[in-house]
Order: C-alpha cells, then sequence, then structure tokens
C-alpha cells in the first residue's frame, strides 16, 4: 500500500522532460546527479530513489549540502539571506570546509554545492577544495552571482571538478535584474558566466528568487525565453522566505497563495506543454515538498546548510543552528539534527511558521542563526506527536 501510494505521487509530478549536455543527462529534480556516472550509482545504492522513503533505512543517502563557503561578497541583493553573516574576511578556513565535505561524502551525498556569499571570490581555494575531493561520490555545483568569472577561471574548476553552476538571474531585463542584486553591472557578469561555464563544459542553470511583483507581471515567461536563448539546462525557481534582509517582513507579503499558485501554474506548463518542449526544464523545490507530495525534506532528509560562519542549519531557509563546524565535530552536528528531525513534515514549510518566534528571539538580543536550543519547544511543535 506505501510503495503504490509513493508511486502515485511520483506519477502526479508528470515531469517528462529530460536535457542533455555533454553526454549526460539531467531531470527536473536538482537534486539528482547526472545520468551516466559513479555518482549516480552510489546514490541508487543509498537508496536515493526512494524519493518517499526519507528518514528510513531505505534511503541513506542525502541528496544536496549546501555549504556557504565564502562570507565576502560585493553585492547588496535584495533578499540576501547571508546579510547577517557577511563579512571582509572568511571565517573557516579550507582546510576546515576540506573536514566536512570528506565526512559529508562518507555519509553519502549526491550534490555539494559551494555558494557564499559569493564563492568566486576564494576563486583559488575552491579549487582546492574540489582536487581534494572525491567527485565519484559526489556532483559538485557551484551557486554564483556570475562575478568575475572568465572563461579562464571556468576551465580550471571544470578541470578541478566541478560539474554545474546555477547562476542568479532573477529578471529578464537587466536594469530589473542590476536593481534587485544590487550591483551596477550584475546582468553583463551573469551572461557571461553562463558562457563561460557552458563553453567550458560545466552544466549551467539558472537560479531564480521569485518576487511578487515578477510573477504578478508575466515576466517567468519572459526569463524562461531567455533562459533558451542563453542555452541553459535548467530555470531553478526559489520562493523568498522572511529572512536575511527580508527579516521581520510578513511572508504573505513576500509571496502570497495566488503567486505561489501562478508560479505553480508555470511550472507545469513550461514543462508539460508541447509549446516549450525546446526550452530549459523548470525546477521548483517548493512545489515538490509540498504536503501532497514529498513533504518538507529539511535536516538532512534530502538536504541541509552550512553557512558561511561554519553554522549547521536544517536549510538555507531556516537560521535555526544546530551546532557550528568550527566547535564541534560535523557527525555530532549531523545526528542532533536528524534526531529533531525525524521525518518529512506534511505542513506548513517550517521557515514561514516558526518565522515570527525566530524574528522575536532577534529582537530580543540572540544572535542568527537562533541556537535549536532556544527554540526547541515551538520546534517541537510543528511535528505531529
Amino acid at each position: 500500500m506505501k510503495l503504490m501510494n509513493a508511486y502515485r505521487k511520483i506519477n502526479k509530478l508528470e515531469l517528462p522532460k529530460i536535457t542533455k549536455f555533454n553526454h549526460h543527462y539531467y531531470t527536473a529534480i536538482l537534486r539528482v546527479p547526472h545520468w551516466p556516472s559513479k555518482v549516480y550509482d552510489c546514490m541508487v545504492a543509498g537508496g536515493g530513489l526512494n524519493l518517499m522513503a526519507s528518514g528510513t533505512s531505505s534511503k541513506t543517502q542525502m541528496d544536496c549540502a549546501i555549504l556557504g563557503v565564502s562570507q565576502r561578497c560585493l553585492y547588496h541583493c535584495e533578499h540576501c539571506y547571508e546579510y547577517f553573516n557577511l563579512s571582509g574576511n572568511d571565517r573557516v578556513p579550507v582546510e576546515k570546509w576540506q573536514e566536512v565535505i570528506n565526512k559529508l561524502q562518507k555519509r553519502g551525498v549526491s550534490i555539494i554545492v559551494l555558494s557564499g556569499g559569493e564563492p568566486m571570490l576564494r576563486y583559488e581555494e575552491l579549487l582546492v577544495l574540489l582536487e581534494s575531493s572525491d567527485k565519484n561520490l559526489s556532483d559538485f555545483h557551484i551557486h554564483t552571482s556570475g562575478y568575475g568569472v572568465t572563461a579562464k577561471k571556468a576551465r580550471a574548476l571544470q578541470v578541478a571538478g566541478l560539474h554545474a553552476a546555477g547562476i542568479s538571474l532573477d529578471d529578464f531585463r537587466q536594469a530589473g535584474h542590476d536593481a534587485f542584486r544590487g550591483y551596477p553591472g550584475a546582468w553583463q557578469e551573469a551572461l557571461q558566466a553562463i558562457q563561460c561555464f557552458r563553453e567550458s563544459g560545466i552544466f549551467p542553470y539558472l537560479n531564480v528568487c521569485l518576487t511578487k511583483n515578477f510573477v504578478k507581471s508575466g515576466g517567468l515567461w519572459e526569463l524562461l525565453n531567455l533562459a533558451k536563448d542563453l542555452k541553459v539546462g535548467i530555470m531553478n525557481l526559489l520562493e523568498p522566505r522572511p529572512y536575511g534582509r527580508y527579516m521581520g517582513v510578513d511572508s504573505d507579503e513576500l509571496f502570497s497563495d495566488e503567486e505561489r499558485t501562478v508560479a505553480m501554474n508555470f511550472f507545469e506548463e513550461a514543462n508539460r506543454s508541447n509549446t516549450y518542449k525546446g526550452h530549459p526544464f523548470v525546477s521548483y523545490i517548493h512545489y515538490y515538498e509540498r504536503p501532497e507530495y514529498f513533504g518538507c525534506l529539511m535536516g538532512g532528509l534530502s538536504h541541509l546548510y552550512i553557512d558561511s560562519k561554519g553554522n549547521v542549519q536544517p536549510c538555507v531557509y531556516l537560521p535555526v543552528s544546530f551546532g557550528n563546524i568550527l566547535k564541534e565535530d560535523f557527525h555530532n552536528i549531523y545526528s542532533k539534527m536528524k534526531k529533531a528531525t525525524p521525518g518529512p513534515l506534511y505542513g506548513q514549510c517550517p521557515s514561514i511558521c516558526l518565522a515570527k518566534t525566530i524574528n522575536t528571539k532577534k529582537n530580543q538580543g540572540l544572535p542568527l542563526p537562533v541556537p535549536y536550543r532556544e527554540i526547541e519547544g515551538e520546534w517541537k511543535n510543528i511535528f505531529p506527536h
């Protein structure tokens, strides 16, 4: 019965698109590694295809770990989730990131994303991290604004083992994107990066931070057409959450059910309609993690986040720390987080339902991310008893 229920849920997604790049294939779920590859084989061996079995012994493989390897950034993005962490210096040394990557790979993680801040500001250290990691166990991605990417650097990253690059592009208009990113020239940097990564053999995709006005204006369709012209493989939609520079903003003011419905309709039509068969496919993690599908898979069930100060968080969008890799062994931190997150959460996104509590704790003088012990009661209340 459980198997049939899982099959129905997966089948309802009806996402037939597969894209090919450099003799490899990619699906609409960015957390699945490229095929054929040894990484894909490792993912299957760890139960990674048991999509409905997160939190059980049938799926020991973690899909994705995002590492904020840089505290530095020259942009002033409207949403910036690392806003309270940004600094002129990087606190976590490359040796510690190497150690954590090694431990993640021993646990089994399909995709490791090097993010920030702006990771290209640690370009030389990115090469060290890539060269010292096992590319047969994990695909390595970078999430970048595109700042400082050149053809020479992209080729070096590819040789070192970078497999894919998510480049931020939030508007089909140059003025709109530059304004959102708070940096004149951000648009040109992004477009150049896309070209450099693609020509170097690194799979390029777009990371799109959704905003209320952009979605309601119909801009998603224009951006999809641009994505096709840019020859990217995937357009990855990311909903805003009331943290970072959006801290204290009401969730519905940021992105209400009205905009969410528009985005979901776009996701379905763009992926299913023959009209857009030649366009990049659209990925939308908030669509997959709805209660009627997989549920929220934070806390290592599918994904986790380590911020640029070394705090281990269940999700990029949820500033709750279970410990810091500079002060405590990663395995111990991970075990605490898994105990607090025993299985998928079939309800409202925890980053939304805990937003007021976290904002209150911040206003009381607690640091961000808020230590888990400070909200343990509220945390347990969001899980069914």
